[in-house]
């Protein structure tokens, strides 16, 4: 492919490139019918919950292409075999005699560099002379541009809206009409340095001599001139035919790699010589220090080429036997392997060098999903190169057949890679049921070529193996290796959270240990029963104000702090062993690690074993202790000092209060260097050899970029003031203020007396305090955990805001002045003016860059014809006769002057945003820019699923459905009022100019002819069809204008386009303004010529690739809107998937990758013929879609460089025009001099990688969800990366960063694939790169615009996807990587910046769930126990002189604890506002950010922040106990649609509904026992759980639609009972219990299920997360409950003469009563349905409904008789009642988790037995001998679902009747939608028009289902009320009291 695609076809044919004249491959056969059996065919690697990838066959082009190499026709002569026919491989013909290849050039160009380079043996000399050009002519044409592009074609145009765009002549005529003047051309002529290392001719233009413009528009321009490259292009074309001829690669691929490498070759010679460009890139492939196959060489020690018998040898006798091969005197060093390496690098020919190029790109080309395994790739060049270098491929004659690379090499390992992931059930590829440790992936097969034990696995058949093969021989070799069995699994991802404790070990340590140290010193009394007497306020046995002679304990306090630091080795031994279990099992690793854990259990035991002698020594032996009470709370005597001590309890004393600080020293010491020293680097030497054994391969996955001093500095004061904080703030409120509860809970006895259990007795209630204690001891370390986070969010923002304020992109740097000085600013920072002439005033050139920003914005839409004429530069009349000057706006003056009043844009509007922050991007540091001619190519490349292309009429004009209360359309005016306005404006000037075009006498003339009132009443009803859908006639032109207008503003792919193709336009641009005698040369503005010359460049610097993966399947909607954007932007190019059905039976299909553009041929049958067609080895889509997607497309892409971008962002010219300058943040702008593989060469830093940018959330305005993503995508993408790039923690997040082309792609690309494990796929090249060192940078003059979800289910859909591809992310190796290597700051950045977060979230609601579990149990003690009389204070050291009755419990210091606890997570939640805070006040200023924090906080944001972080928490745990991450899809429209309440109920109900439910039991009973004004809090916060997705549901609160939901919710219950619907609650209760169970594989085969595929959960997750944790849940709620009725057990059995009650047994009874009635009713009616249903389904359709109906209703009844019943039984008190309810929400959740998960087989794929259940017809449902089991399984299921459904009618209704309330407020619905779309109620939502029909439908039903809700209201009231205001006494028969109290 060459550059001049865009050109007509006329022109190609003039301006073929080498490859032009050569006829593509030619592909044999046509198209077949598909075969039924054919595993791609429709379902193909079906995922049952999204479209699959190839459902549908691609259609194939007809007709033949000629191949080079083919006969009868074609361009070469001789038949040619080709692997890629149907009909296989052709017998060899002899085909070099029939095609020479061309002479390649002798001489210097083949010779080493000692012969190419110039003055010296290594450096290299190209001096670059700029001729001077000059021209007389001083006009300026501030308008040449716009004015020479309103007359040309579409796809001309620089507007946005292409032909349709405002009539720029217009505004040109309008501005010049009131200036009178008329512009007239200009000309710039400047003169160039010498600063840059490049050809004379090839990178500049000689402007003086036209001859220079000869062969300016030949493809490859700078590889042009022959005196100065060292290859041809025919020679170059010639290297890559051989190769082709040789290695078997299809000729498209070889087409298409040549011109990359050209276009490579060409970009690098434009700024440096030919040959350094040539020296350069092989450098960067192959041979330079930072090249990652040099790397893989060093690594896998291929310099020795490990012989055979090496494998016997000891591996301690290897490294001697490698030195011994290295030579005498020399040893195996990097150090000597980089000498022979240069060496081998600098004797390479120039035409070796762009061989191995070449032949890298070739086998990279034609890669497919192996381009996944950059190491695999590396030796398969080896291997490759090895056979080229030998002398049968020499010799060879005949070709290889075409596809012999494809289908010997790469199809194999695609298959071993696919079957692992996919098998074949009954013709169909489907999911493996396999976990990731399970599946040999990506990563697995490219870590076995790291190192020469890897090599050595691979096995060719039997014992043979590949390595023992000689070299040359290799290659042919590969068709014959037995993959499965080389491969084996290098790390195992087991799905469980002991990767947290491996991991982030270091974490646990620094933090528990210290806590332990904390807690113990603070709690004295553990060790000194005197303690309270150390206080001088004290009057316990003393005066106050003496410190009497007290005991010295300082022995048992340090021993007993120094035995937690125990903790830490204890904690890394945990996390060592929990490592053996991820990393392979061999000799090697395990060995390690087995001496780490004996290492570890030393250090523990040296720790632990003074305690034990220190302990009983550690009491003073000076003092009397036989007189203390230790069971007193306290002490009421003065300890008696002895006169004569034993000496030796004296001298062991003495000896133990030595041992124990010394004891505490090591303690602390091995805690440092646990916390310091990553767990990799523990206990192992440093070997400077390169042994690769170990754990892990650092020069992949451990070659960290260093730091600069100035970063390392700024990351260890970042972390040192982080922790300082948090340590000395930790101690006083979170240690210390604990010190009272702590105190008393362990000092309180409740005595066994008072308390008792039938069955279990006092052993729990006297126990009752230590339980209490234990709980809030484990809460108060959470918060200790918490409290660094919160922490680290204040610290790491000011240190952000700090470095904002050095980077001057802060607005509270005035002394910057960035709108006054923003001209000058153009000129130093944007414009190349270091290679200028000076002779054109900075004002002229910046005028034209200015002038063109506001036409942009003009023609957006964004400004009004009176805007731009205040903001642009225009000419005037000057003092001097005859001449004319450029007067400047008075803009730049009057935004730094307050005395100027004169609006130059709208307020608040997108152009000021806009203009701001280009304004004040500009005053920060940018990298100095090169001409346009000299910068880099670089391609902008964007994955396409099925995101919306461009909106259609019917989209934007009409409501999406009935829920909709406003169109598109509307909603956009109203929330782009100023820019409908001027597009309103526009449209009517551009149909004034059309229909005088036809003659027709225009609106205004009429108007002005008639009477004025008249006129303007005709003028305004004319225009209201323009203001309303923005069009008055349907023709297209106006049609497609509001298209177009709608889609700029909403989230499209149009948006992204035409914002990114503004590269183009910048690009030409910026070559127009800084090279004026071209513009001259050429003709001036407007010329033909000037515009090819314009156009040429900027094709040949600017790409834009779209890889849309479902082209071929395009509706028709889809398919005209991608033809309109190549008509539009013929440059733009689309790759996509091409499928050609299978040849025949047994065979698979076909799929091919193509590329085409808007210049690409149509062929008959309307499609555009590709100009590649490059097979693949199979179906490319394996993993989740995207980063496929983007790999199979990533070889069209061209250049150094590529910017990633989704299709929903945006770009703008004032941004695009920054471009050379971002391009300079990868510092290759300045080429070495010298050859890199000189000796003389300096060492290069590590190379960079990634540079990111700022992203402007546009979505950001429209309403409080998006208001919200928008300021979390802001904080993190901006005020986050800003400081951890600058301390090299930043990694990559897809868009919109720019990465290095050939680092990634040789490193294994932009993102990974593996399907579930890389579901974050972006984040992983991020990491990859990171640990093979390449540096990651961010900048802050440049952004992108993006989008974000808008509605709370899309918002939250993508929380979801995040939450569970970080618990993917916790599992994968590159977390253990960075985990277990990184140093201590950097290893704190990276957690805390992200799994730290989450991990955060987790601890958030376990600190909540904890929270209630402590209240629970206070409130318990506060219900049983005495309570103390008045206030009595512990912080008074008299106070138990105060505790009054004797044995009461003190209150105060728990309820003192709940305050500060509360109010701890409290401070947790709200410290994520933060940041966006002090984002927008250093940003935008203190009015804008304290604006949208309060509209954030008056739209009810904080509940919304609750509701997410509880998403985050359970997609995380759901994850690591289930697995099942998979894309959402989350729909990126304007969220004006009402869903129903069933949708939100069902969707919400398993992420929060069901645990706030829970927690509201709780809470209920906390609140009835012990009440406390902080738990308010807690109030609030749990109800968002339960009302957060309806509060945010559009028009949630009509009454109408309120009542007709609460309809709609009754029938979504009782669907599916009859027959099967996925809308119902049946279908939600099953996915909900698939996801434990699973489905039946063999069913999967049969029949497609509609519900999706979920694989089945590993047995130990299950154990643990479904059954352990419910179990231990429910043990905790039945302690609580026995302890709340054990002292009025012990009285009551006093009374009765010892037999006690047995509340156990009195819950027990309560929770499992209504599980029987279930099994009762559930068999009972399973009987009725059995008899009568086949008969009664004749007249009664809705048989099973009914019977369903019955059963769940008697299963809500008796429910609620279960409540009256346990109410009764505590005689009407509320607070024992809501404990027991809180009991037997427990109990059941563990019964039916223990029967769910033990009993039930897998699933039915549809709900055949359901329906069989209730309708009682087995038969037809194709179940066979399975019917009889599952009617027992069935009926299990029946009493979960009873007992379920019974749950969720109760919380339904609970919701229902608390959001009723709402309804009744007045205007509540434009309130409530002022809220959610921040819209002013004069620009409010319509309500919908109904007809009348259709009003008295919707009337009747609300009245009748209004009434039914009251009903319902009032019963749930009164069975609340009624009970506790009357207490009636209702006696239950003594018997059944009896019993259900345990009285047996």
């Amino acid at each position: 492919m060459t550059n001049n695609h865009s050109g007509s076809s006329s022109r190609r044919q003039q301006q073929q490139a080498p490859f032009d004249s050569v006829p593509p491959t030619q592909y044999l056969g046509g198209q077949q019918p598909q075969a039924d059996d054919d595993p791609y065919s429709d379902g193909a690697y079906y995922d049952y919950d999204r479209p699959d990838s190839f459902d549908v066959s691609y259609y194939t082009r007809d007709g033949e292409y000629p191949d080079v190499y083919a006969a009868g026709g074609s361009g070469g002569g001789g038949n040619a075999p080709n692997m890629l026919s149907p009909d296989g491989p052709a017998p060899p013909v002899p085909m070099m005699g029939e095609l020479p290849p061309r002479k390649r050039r002798s001489g210097r160009h083949r010779d080493s560099d000692m012969d190419s380079v110039s003055e010296g043996a290594y450096s290299i000399r190209s001096s670059l002379v700029r001729t001077p050009a000059s021209h007389a002519s001083n006009d300026i044409d501030i308008f040449g541009a716009y004015r020479a592009n309103s007359g040309t074609a579409v796809g001309a145009d620089d507007g946005r809206y292409a032909s349709y765009a405002p009539s720029t002549e217009s505004l040109i005529h309008m501005i010049e009409a009131k200036k009178k003047y008329r512009p007239t051309g200009s000309v710039t002529s400047f003169s160039r340095s010498a600063s840059w290392v490049s050809n004379g001719n090839g990178a500049f233009i000689d402007f003086q001599h036209t001859d220079a413009f000869a062969g300016a528009d030949v493809p490859y321009p700078s590889w042009s001139d022959p005196n100065q490259i060292p290859l041809s292009k025919e020679e170059i074309e010639d290297i890559f035919r051989d190769l082709a001829a040789k290695l078997g690669f299809q000729q498209d691929n070889m087409r298409n790699m040549y011109d990359a490498m050209m276009t490579m070759l060409d970009s690098r010679a434009s700024r440096m010589s030919p040959t350094m460009a040539l020296l350069m890139l092989h450098a960067d492939y192959i041979g330079g220090d930072h090249a990652n196959y040099r790397r893989w060489y060093f690594s896998a020690q291929l310099d020795h080429d490990t012989p055979p018998v090496r494998e016997q040898i000891d591996p301690k006798q290897q490294q001697g036997l490698l030195d011994e091969e290295s030579g005498e005197g020399q040893k195996d060093t990097p150090a000597a392997f980089v000498e022979k390496w240069r060496a081998q690098m600098n004797a390479m020919s120039q035409y070796e060098r762009a061989r191995q190029i070449a032949l890298w790109m070739l086998l990279w080309g034609e890669a497919g999903n192996l381009r996944y395994t950059p190491e695999l790739l590396c030796f398969m060049f080896k291997l490759a190169e090895d056979y080229i270098r030998s002398p049968p491929a020499q010799q060879r004659v005949e070709p290889a057949p075409e596809g012999e690379y494809l289908c010997n090499v790469v199809c194999p390992l695609y298959n071993f890679l696919r079957d692992e992931s996919y098998e074949v059930v009954n013709g169909k590829y489907l999911k493996r049921e396999r976990d990731h440790a399970a599946t040999i992936g990506y990563d697995d097969v490219n870590e076995l070529f790291w190192s020469p034990e890897g090599l050595r696995r691979i096995r060719l058949g039997g014992k043979e193996r590949l390595m023992d093969v000689a070299p040359a021989e290799r290659w042919a070799r590969l068709k014959d290796v037995n993959w499965c069995a080389s491969f084996a699994k290098t790390y195992k991802e087991r799905r469980t959270m002991w990767h947290f404790m491996t991991n982030f070990s270091r974490i646990w340590v620094m933090h528990v240990t210290v806590y332990w140290y904390y807690i113990i010193y603070v709690a004295n009394f553990l060790y000194d029963p005197f303690f309270e007497m150390h206080d001088v306020q004290s009057t316990i046995g003393k005066t106050k104000g003496q410190l009497p002679d007290l005991p010295n304990q300082s022995a048992k306090r340090y021993t007993l702090m120094a035995a937690g630091g125990a903790l830490a080795p204890f904690l890394c031994l945990l996390g060592t062993v929990a490592e053996m279990f991820f990393v392979p099992a061999n000799r090697h690793t395990q060995r390690a690690l087995w001496l780490r854990i004996l290492l570890f259990v030393v250090i523990l035991a040296a720790d632990v074993a003074p305690t034990f002698w220190v302990w009983p020594h550690g009491d003073d032996p000076n003092y009397d202790w036989s007189t203390v009470d230790y069971a007193a709370v306290y002490q009421a005597k003065v300890p008696r000092r002895l006169d004569h001590p034993k000496a030796g309890a004296v001298s062991a004393w003495s000896a133990a209060r030595a041992i124990a600080v010394v004891q505490f020293i090591y303690s602390v010491l091995f805690t440092a260097v646990l916390t310091v020293v990553p767990s990799a680097s523990l206990f192992k030497p440093r070997k400077k050899n390169r042994n690769g054994r170990g754990l892990i391969n650092r020069t992949f996955a451990g070659n960290f970029p260093p730091l600069k001093i100035a970063a390392r500095s700024i990351s260890l004061s970042l972390w040192g003031a982080i922790f300082l904080c948090k340590f000395i703030e930790s101690y006083f409120f979170l240690a210390l203020s604990f010190k009272d509860p702590f105190r008393w809970l362990y000092q309180f006895r409740l005595p066994s007396s008072q308390c008792t259990e039938r069955f279990i007795g006092s052993h729990l209630c006297s126990n009752q305090n230590y339980i209490t204690l234990a709980f809030m001891l484990l809460l108060d370390m959470v918060l200790f955990f918490l409290d660094t986070y919160l922490w680290y969010v204040v610290w790491n923002t000011i240190f952000s805001v700090g470095r904002s304020f050095y980077l001057g992109v802060s607005i509270w740097t005035p002394w910057r002045n960035v709108f006054s000085r923003l001209p000058k600013r153009i000129y130093a920072k944007i414009l190349a003016t270091a290679d200028m002439e000076v002779k054109y005033k900075p004002k002229v050139l910046c005028s034209q860059i200015w002038n063109a920003i506001v036409i942009s914005m003009y023609r957006e839409h964004l400004l009004s014809v009176d805007h731009v004429q205040k903001l642009l530069y225009q000419q005037v009349s000057s003092d001097e006769d005859g001449k004319r000057t450029l007067k400047p706006p008075a803009f730049f003056v009057a935004q730094d002057d307050a005395a100027f009043n004169q609006e130059f844009y709208p307020s608040h509007s997108e152009a000021e945003r806009r203009v701001s922050f280009f304004a004040q991007s500009l005053s920060s540091v940018l990298p100095e820019p090169v001409p346009v001619e000299n910068m880099p190519t670089f391609t902008v490349f964007t994955p396409h699923y099925s995101e919306k292309i461009l909106m259609s009429l019917r989209e934007i004009i009409r409501e999406s459905d009935q829920y909709t209360r406003v169109t598109v359309l509307e909603y956009l005016k109203a929330l782009h009022a100023d820019e409908w306005d001027n597009f309103v404006k526009d449209t009517k000037i551009l149909a004034e100019e059309n229909s005088t075009n036809f003659g027709q006498a225009s609106a205004y003339g009429q108007a002005f002819a008639q009477d004025a009132d008249k006129a303007e009443a005709k003028m305004k009803t004319d225009d209201l069809p323009f203001y309303t859908i923005g069009f008055k006639s349907a023709a297209p032109e106006f049609t497609l204008r509001t298209r177009i207008w709608a889609s700029l503003r909403s989230q499209t792919l149009y948006r992204t386009i035409s914002g990114f193709m503004n590269y183009a336009k910048a690009i030409k641009l910026l070559y127009r303004v800084e090279n004026p005698e071209m513009v001259h040369l050429f003709g001036g503005n407007g010329s033909e010529r000037l515009e090819q010359e314009l156009e040429r460049m900027a094709r040949r610097k600017f790409k834009f690739v779209v890889t849309m993966q479902r082209f071929l399947k395009f509706n028709r909607d889809e398919r005209e809107a991608s033809d309109f954007l190549l008509r539009t932007y013929p440059d733009l190019q689309i790759a996509y998937l091409e499928e050609v059905p299978a040849a025949g039976e047994g065979e698979l299909p076909r799929i091919y990758s193509c590329l085409i553009d808007g210049h690409s041929e149509v062929g008959a049958d309307g499609r555009r013929k590709p100009y590649y067609r490059i097979q693949l080895p199979g179906n490319p889509i394996l993993g989740d879609g995207k980063s496929d997607n983007q790999n199979h497309a990533i070889i069209f892409t061209r250049g150094e460089y590529l910017q990633l971008i989704d299709a929903n962002q945006d770009n703008y010219l004032e941004e695009c025009i920054k471009i050379r300058n971002i391009l300079g943040e990868f510092e290759e702008y300045n080429p070495p001099t010298v050859s890199p593989y000189s000796p003389a060469a300096e060492p290069q830093p590590s190379p960079v990688a990634i540079v990111g940018a700022r992203e402007f959330i546009f979505s950001e305005n429209i309403g409080i969800l998006g208001d919200v993503a928008a300021g979390k995508e802001a904080t993190f993408g901006t005020l986050t990366q800003r400081i951890m790039a600058e301390i090299g923690a930043r990694l990559h997040y897809g868009h919109p960063d720019f990465v290095n082309f050939v680092y990634m792609t040789t490193r294994g690309g932009i993102s990974k694939a593996q399907k579930g494990l890389h579901l974050n796929e972006d984040i992983y090249a991020g990491m990859n790169s990171f640990t093979r060192g390449g540096r990651i940078k961010h900048t802050e003059y440049f952004q992108c615009g993006k989008g974000r979800d808008l509605g709370f289910c899309s918002t939250l859909n993508f929380i979801t996807k995040i939450g569970t591809g970080m618990g993917e992310q916790m599992l994968s190796r590159e977390y253990y990587w960075l985990g277990t290597q990184l140093p201590l700051d950097r290893f704190l950045t990276f957690y805390y910046a992200h799994p730290g977060f989450h991990i955060n979230n987790i601890m958030i609601m376990s600190s909540v769930q904890l929270f209630m579990i402590c209240i629970m149990f206070i409130a318990g003690m506060n219900s049983t126990v005495t309570v103390c009389e008045g206030d009595v204070d512990m912080h008074n050291p008299n106070y138990a002189q105060y505790l009054s009755p004797d044995g009461c419990f003190l209150i105060k210091p728990l309820g003192d604890w709940i305050n500060r606890t509360t109010l701890a997570i409290l401070l947790v939640l709200l410290i994520a506002f933060l940041p966006l805070f002090l984002q927008m006040l250093t940003e935008q200023g203190f009015t804008r950010a304290i604006s949208r924090l309060g509209k954030q906080f008056l739209s009810l944001s904080p509940l919304y922040e609750v509701e997410v972080t509880q998403v985050y928490f359970n997609s995380l745990m759901t994850n690591m106990a289930y697995g099942g991450a998979r894309y959402i899809g989350t729909g990126r429209g304007f969220a004006t649609s009402r869903l129903s309440f069933s949708t939100l109920f069902s969707r919400f109900s398993d992420s929060s509904i069901y645990f706030g439910i829970r927690l509201m039991t709780l809470l209920t009973f906390f609140s009835a026992a012990y009440w406390r004004w902080p738990v308010l809090y807690f109030w609030i916060s749990i109800a968002a759980l339960l009302i957060t997705p309806f509060l945010y549901n559009p028009h949630q609160f009509v009454l109408t639609d309120f009542i007709l939901d609460y309809r709609d919710w009754l029938r979504w219950l009782g669907a599916g009972n009859s027959s099967s619907n996925t809308n119902s609650w049946i279908s939600h209760c099953r996915l909900t219990r698939i996801r434990i169970t699973g489905y039946k594989r063999k069913r999967l085969g049969e029949r497609t299920p509609t519900t999706g595929f979920i694989s089945r959960a590993h047995t130990a997750n299950i154990v643990f997360t479904e059954i352990l944790l419910p179990v231990v849940m429910a043990g905790i709620m039945l302690v609580s409950y026995a302890f709340l009725h054990s002292v009025a057990n012990a009285e009551a059995a006093g009374k009765r003469g010892g037999q006690a009650d047995s509340t156990l047994i009195r819950v027990l009874v309560v929770s499992v009563a209504p599980i029987a009635v279930n099994f009762a009713t559930t068999i009972v009616f399973f009987f009725v349905s059995l008899v009568l249903g086949p008969c009664c389904a004749l007249c009664m359709p809705q048989f099973g409904k009914v019977v369903a109906g019955v059963v769940h209703t008697i299963s809500v009844v008796t429910y609620i008789a279960m409540f009256f019943l346990l109410w009764i039984l505590e005689d009407w008190a509320f607070a024992p009642t809501a404990m027991g309810i809180v009991c037997q929400v427990f109990v059941q959740r563990a019964l039916f988790a223990v029967l769910q998960h033990l009993l039930l087989t897998r699933e039915f794929g549809e709900d055949e037995t359901n329906v069989a259940w209730w309708t009682g017809r087995w038969y037809g449902k194709g179940m066979g001998c399975w019917a009889l089991t599952l009617t027992m399984r069935e009926w299990l299921c029946k009493v979960i679902e009873c007992s379920v459904f019974a749950a969720d009618v109760l919380t339904g209704h609970l919701i229902l009747f608390f959001l009723f309330l709402f309804t009744l407020v007045p205007w509540i619905d434009r309130w409530h939608s002022a809220m959610l779309f921040w819209l002013r109620p004069s620009r409010q939502i319509r309500p919908p028009i109904y007809s009348l029909k259709q009003r008295k439908q919707r009337r009747r039903t609300a009245i009748l289902f209004g009434a039914l809700f009251v009903v319902m209201y009032v019963v749930f009231l009164a069975i609340i009320v009624v009970p506790q205001v009357l207490k009636p006494h209702i006696p239950l028969p003594s018997a059944l009291t009896k019993y259900i109290n345990g009285r047996f």
